[in-house]
């Protein structure tokens, strides 16, 4: 590429475009000239011709809105009606036709305004037909339809045809629903017939017609109008899209057609006619057969929006559009002459901008990288010359400067990030000498100033154990960095020579591109401890999972075995009764019951562990729980141990069972006797009003099992032994049900743990601390009830139970009864069935067994049998007892029902007396007491 100096480049682009530009703007000027005046006579024409079709539409829709006003009127009063609920009456007619009369007043330029009704639309046509006022209703039909008119000041009001509701001004609004224009028509007004133009509009009330309202405007009249606009001198015509003249100042062409053709001769163009058809504005020029030029201009006469149905044509002489625009050519040729005067000062000002501008640009942009703006691109970039050179090796500087600001500024961006880090973060030479740490970093090795760190290893400033740890780990880490490049590991006890202690540290270590080692630092003593107390509540959460497993279990196993158990009391009982006192098989029976005794307050335990209490709590006096124990634990333990109780005096009343209390203080001492260290021993038992501290010696360990209820009133019970001991993991455990720690064959394992579910049971608190080799202390906490003491064993003493749950005592022989009874029975136990039909069948009762409840309603269902009652168990194969009950009262409402269940969780008696049970006992279950019961029913019923 050939490069010229600035003068000779100067000089090169001054001459050849000096010469251009004069020989150039003279033609320009003449071209443009003639180009600017043409387009301004365009937009005049266009505009004018736009302000006269506006001009017209507004005449021509000032009367329309009369017929508009109308159907609007209408609409209005007929909708009025419709939401009072009422047809539109006489008075609603003649407001319609006052307002015809008066529009038809104040437009005589209108020829008529009407407004025709559908049948009954305006109310009953037969009330108008009686009315006989023409004003009101058309004569022989009643329906509404006046044609107003106005001549000479006076208006009349007439009747339209009697087939008005056939012709298009009509039926085109009728059934469009919308505005119609019609075409031009005759139509008779006052007798004439007259060439009219008709606007109807429908008067609606939502989707029913009720008429069709319309104003008739004269086409001669109109004409009259067309005649008073000539824009420019010259006449307008209107033509609408079938090409039809509705109006021209020929008279002779009105409502003729336009011709279309080439040539002088024809009104259009074939070229027009798609605008035409279109109602599309349009403007050219058209040449008249003596030579003379017109501008054509069209523009859309809408009487609505979007109508689209006529255009205004204006034609208009070439010369009478260009006068007003003859001094624009003259001003556009002395903006020419200016233009070449201003040529030499263009030359003079170019070699300021080609060459001194851009130094001066560059020169600002050299001193802004002085002062540190480096955002500012440099300009004259582009410029193929050295001006070009030195701005784009000034860009490159620059561009330089701001990569090198970004880098500095993320380098201080990750400094302030790694400063203000949580964790610890050293950068390591190879020999563990330290390069870069952050502040958690010196807080981490007890110091304050970096600089007292750096060039230094971290195990100078921790004690000699931790910083033997350290260099126990370096071979490690060297290995791990040089086989997977990062280390991970913890150093426990962290300590520094400040004193500083930390429980565990957890390290990262990885290799640094640079060859460096770095080393991330986390004090992990809190997620330790959070782990540790997440670890000790999962064991909490699975030591109560096994606790409501063991309870389910021994629920089921209680149920099955108190109908083994029944059927052994029941049949003991009857050998009892059977043989002679002095019977050695007699003897061999009571022993039978005494053994079933204990084996039924067993069953009773573990259905205290499994939630199932058959008790009811009651108000009663507080010492009462101890001074009835006293007796029965007193016989418990032998006489070498001591046994002492001892309870204050005033204590409130507890809401309580006292024979499951009696279980726990039962529970409580066997267990502290067995605790004994040798064959003598102390056991204390104390109630005292709470609260009490519970505060030991460090060497002993204490643990709350269930929380004591603190914020309301309470009493404190409390079991004390001089025993072994507990180990401090074994009291979290202790009350689980089957541990043990009394060896082989001395213990089931269930006596803490019922007494866990006791106390839980009464909304009470229970706590426990011990030490091997000192003893145990057991503190019950139960709430307490607000108001005096009592003296008495319960408040309830003296009420009949609830529930009846049959005793092991010797039973009597069954007298009979006083009346024979049909007892249908229904247990899947084969042997607890046998037994209820050998007891009730002994007192005189027919018996029927069935060990499937959908068998039993088959039974029942059976008139001639006549069972009078129906002694059911609770827990059956596909159907429990309250189920078979609920059916059986449904068909025999008077049928005595009694319901059994060795185990049930969700069945009391409250809830067997609502599900429809006459009475319900708990298994074992005594043959007498139902007997008794049974016959006490019938009895009552009878």
């Amino acid at each position: 590429m050939i490069r010229f100096s600035l003068p000779v480049r100067l000089l090169l682009v001054i001459l050849p475009a000096a010469g251009i530009m004069l020989g150039g703007m003279i033609l320009v000027t003449l071209h443009l000239s003639q180009r600017v005046v043409e387009r301004f006579i365009n937009d005049y024409g266009r505009d004018t011709a736009q302000r006269e079709a506006l001009a017209i539409s507004a005449g021509i829709q000032e009367e329309m809105t009369l017929a508009e006003g109308a159907a609007r009127l209408v609409s209005a009063l007929a909708a009025t009606r419709e939401r009072e609920g009422v047809p539109p009456t006489l008075a609603d007619r003649r407001q319609i036709t006052e307002y015809l009369r008066q529009a038809a007043a104040l437009h005589p330029e209108a020829v008529g305004i009407w407004f025709f009704a559908e049948p009954d639309a305006l109310g009953p046509d037969g009330a108008a037909l009686a009315a006989r006022d023409p004003l009101v209703g058309m004569a022989g039909t009643g329906r509404y339809a006046l044609y107003a008119t106005s001549q000479e000041g006076a208006v009349r009001l007439q009747s339209p045809p009697a087939d008005f509701d056939a012709q298009d001004y009509y039926t085109r609004a009728q059934r469009s629903h919308r505005l119609t224009i019609l075409p031009v028509h005759i139509f008779p007004i006052q007798g004439v017939p007259t060439t009219l133009v008709s606007h109807a509009f429908p008067a609606m009330v939502g989707d029913r017609l009720i008429g069709v309202a319309g104003v008739d405007l004269d086409q001669r009249q109109r004409a009259h109008i067309y005649e008073g606009h000539h824009p420019f001198g010259a006449p307008i015509a209107i033509i609408n899209t079938f090409g039809v003249w509705g109006y021209h100042p020929d008279p002779a062409r009105l409502g003729s057609a336009a011709t279309f053709g080439d040539g002088p001769d024809y009104q259009f163009t074939p070229g027009e006619r798609v605008f035409v058809n279109q109602a599309q504005p349009y403007s050219l020029e058209r040449r008249l057969p003596d030579g003379s030029r017109l501008r054509r201009f069209t523009w859309p006469v809408d009487l609505f929006p979007g109508e689209g149905r006529r255009l205004l044509v204006m034609d208009v002489p070439l010369d009478r559009l260009a006068r007003p625009f003859a001094g624009i050519r003259t001003a556009i040729l002395m903006a020419g002459l200016l233009c070449a005067l201003l040529l030499s000062g263009l030359m003079v000002l170019a070699v300021r901008l080609i060459v001194a501008r851009p130094l001066q640009r560059l020169q600002a942009g050299v001193d802004g990288l002085k002062r540190g703006e480096y955002d500012r691109t440099l300009p004259d970039q582009n410029c193929p010359d050295v001006i070009g050179d030195l701005a784009r090796g000034l860009e490159d500087f620059r561009q330089t400067l701001v990569e090198r600001d970004y880098l500095r500024r993320d380098l201080q961006r990750v400094a302030a990030c790694i400063e203000v880090a949580h964790d610890a973060i050293y950068m390591m030479s190879r020999d563990y000498t330290v390069l870069y740490a952050n502040g958690q970093a010196l807080t981490l090795v007890g110091v304050t100033d970096g600089e007292t760190l750096l060039g230094k290893r971290i195990s100078q400033f921790v004690t000699p154990e931790t910083a033997a740890t350290l260099a126990g780990l370096r071979q490690q880490i060297a290995a791990s960095l040089a086989h997977t490049g990062v280390w991970t590991g913890r150093v426990d006890n962290w300590t520094t020579l400040t004193g500083h202690r930390i429980e565990a540290v957890e390290f990262t270590a990885s290799n640094d591109p640079g060859g460096d080692i770095l080393v991330v630092a986390r004090d992990v003593s809190e997620r330790d401890r959070v782990e540790r107390e997440r670890q000790i509540l999962q064991r909490q959460i699975l030591q109560q999972d096994k606790l409501e497993t063991v309870g389910r279990l021994a629920g089921g196993v209680a149920h099955d075995f108190n109908n083994l158990l029944g059927a052994i009391l029941g049949y003991a009982g009857f050998l009892v009764a059977d043989l002679p006192a002095d019977s050695p098989a007699r003897g061999y029976a009571d022993r039978i019951l005494a053994v079933g005794a204990s084996a039924k307050e067993l069953v009773r335990q573990i259905l205290g562990f499994a939630r199932i209490d058959a008790g009811v709590q009651e108000v009663v006096p507080a010492r009462a729980i101890v001074d009835d124990a006293q007796v029965v634990l007193r016989s418990t333990v032998p006489a070498t141990t001591r046994l002492t109780c001892t309870t204050e005096e005033g204590l409130p009343p507890l809401r309580a069972n006292q024979t499951q209390m009696m279980q726990v203080l039962m529970n409580l001492v066997i267990n502290a006797h067995d605790a004994r260290r040798a064959e003598t021993g102390d056991i204390t038992i104390r109630l005292n009003r709470g609260p009490l501290p519970f505060t030991f010696p460090d060497d002993w360990a204490v643990a709350d099992i269930l929380p004591a209820p603190v914020d309301a009133p309470h009493v404190v019970l409390e079991v004390t032994d001089q025993g072994t001991g507990l180990a401090p993991d074994h009291l979290s455990r202790m009350f689980e049900p089957f541990f043990t720690t009394k060896g082989q064959d001395k213990g089931t394992g269930l006596g803490l743990a019922n007494v866990h579910s006791i106390v839980k049971a009464h909304g009470g608190g229970l706590a426990v601390a011990s030490k091997l080799g000192a003893g145990t202390v057991i503190r019950i906490t139960l709430p307490s009830l607000s108001g005096p003491s009592l003296s008495g064993r319960s408040v309830a003493a003296g009420t009949a139970p609830a529930v009846s749950s049959g005793g092991a005592a010797t039973p009597s022989p069954l007298d009979p009864a006083p009346a024979r009874l049909r007892v249908l029975v229904v247990d899947d136990t084969e042997a607890m069935g046998e037994l209820l039909r050998e007891g009730l069948t002994r007192r005189g009762h027919d018996v029927t067994v069935c060990g499937d409840p959908q068998a039993a309603l088959t039974l029942l269902a059976d008139q001639t049998r006549g069972y009078n009652a129906l002694i059911t168990d609770q827990t059956m194969p596909g159907m429990t007892g309250l189920s078979l009950i609920h059916a059986a009262k449904g068909r025999n409402p008077g049928l005595i029902c009694v319901l059994c269940t060795g185990y049930s969780a969700n069945v009391d008696e409250a809830t067997a007396r609502a599900g429809g049970a006459d009475a319900f006992f708990i298994k074992p279950l005594s043959v007498k007491a139902l007997t008794d019961r049974l016959d006490t029913l019938y009895g009552t019923r009878g």
